[in-house]
């Protein structure tokens, strides 16, 4: 299937998943050495449009950890909170 019959619009609503899974057919596809020229240039813009929006997603997610981080952090360390702070053996 060439690259251009997804049209780049709907990237924005991918899920990582999603994103991570078209962006792997188009390495397959630009790998196979089929398309043609124009269906190249497409393919690797899609791509790259691609691999921005999955960028954006693990970036989104690492913030989202390191805020839930520092919140459990910030709980665990005052001693007015009602939470426990987590017991790791070995750690």
């Amino acid at each position: 299937m060439p690259p251009s019959a997804s049209p780049t619009n709907s990237v924005p609503q991918l899920s990582f998943e999603q994103a991570l899974t078209s962006l792997q057919d188009i390495v397959a596809q630009l790998e196979g050495g089929t398309l043609s020229l124009e269906e190249t240039i497409g393919a690797f813009r899609q791509g790259s449009e691609l691999a921005v929006h999955c960028q954006q997603l693990i970036a989104d997610a690492e913030l989202r950890i390191t805020r839930l981080t520092d919140s459990t952090e910030i709980d665990a360390s005052d001693p007015e909170s009602n939470h426990s702070p987590l017991q790791t053996p070995g750690l």
